[in-house]
């Protein structure tokens, strides 16, 4: 079988995996992500490929590329299981986490088959009717989900605001309620893809639980995005990958 990465050179879990593969002598191949990956539906990085099918978002390990080399990936997975693997996934990916705190709910992400499937670990096990049966036990307790992982959720991502004020140069602490809610409308979409009906909006709770986490978090993660941003900069294997 053949596997393949997409990666970004900004991208800590790729550079991890990266790494941890590449200890581990595995065959696997890595590619620049491009904007053509949009149409694999590669909506989150690292994104792993096995003969040319997309089956995992991060969080993935330099165990799932093995299982996948080996051929061993196939294993039972329960309901529950892929519901966990499904908010975790979210959780990762800050486009569809964006998506989700946008809506206040996953239903949005559920309207697509193939990244349910592959959120929820069931294209990986070769289960399908797992991940049908998770998107209906999601969508049935969609609003209970959604409040017990609202705050870890919200964590994640004022720490990917603050990996993207890091690249600007810009103080989390200069940061308030209006262009957070600017930040999240336009990181949640793609055009008018993904806007609320009838009117776009973001609500303003959100807004100001962000700006809370900033204020409380922001400089610590900004501590942690330049430590890792820096040791991804000092990696010059990983980064010839790049050009």
């Amino acid at each position: 079988m053949e596997v393949s990465v997409v990666v970004h050179h900004t991208c800590a879990s790729s550079w991890k995996l990266y790494k941890d593969a590449k200890a581990r002598g595995l065959s696997v191949k890595f590619v620049p992500a491009s904007l053509a990956d949009l149409r694999r539906a590669v909506l989150g990085i690292p994104a792993v490929f096995a003969d040319g099918r997309l089956v995992l978002y991060d969080p993935v390990t330099a165990d799932d590329l093995e299982a996948l080399l080996r051929g061993s990936a196939r294993a039972q997975l329960t309901v529950e299981e892929a519901v966990d693997n499904f908010v975790t996934g979210v959780t990762y990916n800050q486009a569809l986490l964006s998506l989700a705190v946008l809506h206040k709910s996953f239903k949005p992400i559920l309207a697509d088959r193939e990244v349910v499937e592959v959120l929820t670990r069931a294209r990986l096990r070769e289960a399908p009717e797992v991940a049908k049966a998770a998107a209906e036990e999601i969508s049935r307790r969609d609003a209970q989900l959604f409040a017990e992982n609202r705050n870890r959720m919200l964590r994640a991502l004022a720490y990917g605001l603050v990996r993207e004020l890091y690249w600007l140069g810009i103080n989390p602490a200069s940061i308030g309620v209006e262009q957070i809610s600017l930040w999240l409308l336009a990181k949640a979409t793609v055009g008018r893809l993904g806007l609320q009906y009838p009117r776009p909006h973001v609500d303003k709770d959100v807004a100001e639980a962000l700006a809370a986490i900033l204020k409380e978090r922001g400089e610590h993660y900004l501590a942690k995005v330049a430590e890792e941003q820096s040791s991804i900069l000092s990696d010059r294997e990983f980064l010839s990958l790049f050009g």
